[in-house]
C-alpha cells in the first residue's frame, strides 16, 4: 500500500510537471480565437482587439473565427468539444454561457463544459425608441404600453442576448407587456430601427451610436447600468427613473475547455491581463463602448455563476423560451 501510494504521488508530480513544462512552451502553433457571434459586434471586436494583442506577446499568429447561430450556442459548442490544450479559445458571452442554458432546449453543453479565464470587457445597454412611437421619456413609454398592451414591438439581436432579456426585465419590474421581434445579429437590429420595422430596442451602447447616426430622430430613454454614459451623459439610467433592478451588461471573456490545464490557464490571463493594462487596447475598447474589466478566472466564473442565479426567476416566471 505504501508502495502504491509513493507511485500514485509520483505520478501526480509528473503530470503537474508536464504540465508546467508545456505551459512554458504555450503556445507551440497557432491560436484560434472563437467569436460565436458575427463580425461588426462588441463581441467580435473585443476578441479581435485581444487576439492582435496576444499574437504579438506570443509570437504565434492569433486567429479570430467567427461560428455564429443559436444566440451564440454552435460556436461555443465548437470551443466545448476542442482539444483542451489552449490552442482553441472562446470568447465566452452572457448569452451563450448563462441564458443560453435558460431559455433554449438541449443545450448540447454544460455549464461546467469550460473553464473561466479572464473577463474582458462589460457593455451596459440603452433603450432607444423610434420616432413613430409618441413618447418622449420613459414614464410616458411605460403609461403608453400600459394603455396599449402588446402593441409595441422591441427588437434584439437574438432570443436570449442582453436585449432581450434587458426589456422582459424592464417590463417585469414596470407591469407592462410589449412583443419582442428577434433579429440575427446586431447589424440587422439596428437597420430594423432605422427603417422603423419595431418601435424599440434595447441595445449595446456601441450598436447605439451608428443607428443614432443613421437616424437622429431616434430617442435614447434610459441607460441600464450603475452611471450614466459618458457617451451620452444626457441619458439617465434606469435606477434614477425608478427602476433598480434594470442593471444589464453584455460580458465577453476568455474560456478554454474544461479540462485544459491550469498552468495554461494561468499563461493565457496573466498574458491577457497584461495587455488589458495597454492604455492604447483600452483606448479601442472604450471607442466602441465597452469598458474593459480584466478579472481572474474565478472572479469570472463567479460572474457567470451569479448572473445565472439572478435571471432565473425571471426567465421561469416569464416563461421566456428560445
Amino acid at each position: 500500500m505504501i508502495k502504491l501510494g509513493r507511485l500514485a504521488a509520483a505520478l501526480v508530480c509528473l503530470a503537474t510537471l508536464g504540465s508546467a513544462v508545456a505551459a512554458q512552451s504555450f503556445p507551440e502553433r497557432p491560436v484560434r480565437i472563437i467569436v460565436p457571434f458575427p463580425p461588426g459586434g462588441a463581441t467580435d471586436v473585443a476578441g479581435r482587439i485581444i487576439a492582435e494583442r496576444l499574437s504579438k506577446v506570443w509570437g504565434q499568429p492569433v486567429v479570430v473565427e467567427n461560428r455564429s447561430g443559436a444566440s451564440g450556442v454552435i460556436g461555443t459548442d465548437m470551443v466545448a468539444r476542442a482539444k483542451p490544450d489552449g490552442h482553441t479559445i472562446l470568447v465566452g458571452t452572457f448569452a451563450a454561457n448563462v441564458m443560453a442554458h435558460l431559455v433554449q432546449p438541449n443545450v448540447p453543453y454544460g455549464r461546467d463544459a469550460f473553464a473561466p479565464v479572464i473577463l474582458l470587457t462589460s457593455a451596459p445597454n440603452m433603450l432607444l425608441a423610434n420616432s413613430n412611437l409618441p413618447v418622449k421619456t420613459l414614464g410616458e413609454l411605460v403609461a403608453y404600453a400600459k394603455a396599449n398592451p402588446d402593441k409595441i414591438s422591441y427588437a434584439s439581436s437574438g432570443t436570449g442576448l442582453s436585449g432581450h432579456l434587458g426589456v422582459e426585465l424592464f417590463a417585469d419590474a414596470a407591469g407592462i407587456s410589449m412583443v419582442h421581434v428577434p433579429y440575427r445579429g446586431s447589424a440587422p437590429t439596428g437597420q430594423a430601427m432605422v427603417t422603423g420595422e419595431v418601435d424599440m430596442t434595447l441595445a449595446l451602447v456601441a450598436q447605439a451610436v451608428p443607428t443614432i447616426a443613421m437616424k437622429p430622430d431616434i430617442r435614447a430613454l434610459a441607460i441600464a447600468s450603475a452611471q450614466r454614459s459618458p457617451q451620452f451623459p444626457d441619458v439617465p439610467t434606469f435606477a434614477e427613473l425608478g427602476y433598480p433592478t434594470v442593471q444589464v451588461y453584455a460580458i465577453n471573456g476568455l474560456m478554454v475547455p474544461k479540462d485544459t490545464p491550469r498552468p495554461i490557464i494561468d499563461k493565457i490571463y496573466r498574458d491577457a491581463h497584461e495587455a488589458l493594462q495597454d492604455p492604447e487596447l483600452r483606448a479601442k475598447m472604450q471607442q466602441v463602448g465597452v469598458d474593459v474589466a480584466g478579472s481572474s478566472p474565478e472572479e469570472f466564473g463567479k460572474l457567470l455563476d451569479d448572473e445565472f442565479a439572478r435571471w432565473e426567476p425571471l426567465i421561469r416566471s416569464r416563461r421566456v423560451k428560445f
